[in-house]
């Protein structure tokens, strides 16, 4: 296992969590995890306009990740956190 794969694991859970939720839109990264999940997916993961899997990615300076949602029942966002491995 390289690295940055449980990076890449803690996010696509998280994704798959927010399908829960509702339907996923935004991925909120600090720029160290951005570049170990670029690190650690596949080259179908990435989309144009810095997408993954078909979610907007977003650098944020908060130390935490997270996945944006959007609850169309509600009509309102949810916000789905990635647990980082080894708390991250």
């Amino acid at each position: 296992m390289r690295a940055d794969e449980p990076v890449a694991r803690a996010v696509n859970f998280a994704i798959l969590v927010a399908h829960r939720l509702g339907e996923p839109r935004v991925l909120e990264l600090p720029p160290a995890q951005v570049r170990a999940l670029r690190r650690a997916s596949g080259p179908g993961d990435w989309g144009r306009r810095l997408t993954y899997r078909g979610l907007r990615v977003v650098e944020t300076s908060a130390p935490a990740g997270r996945v944006l949602v959007w609850d169309r029942m509600r009509e309102t966002e949810m916000i789905q956190p990635i647990a980082w491995p080894g708390g991250r």
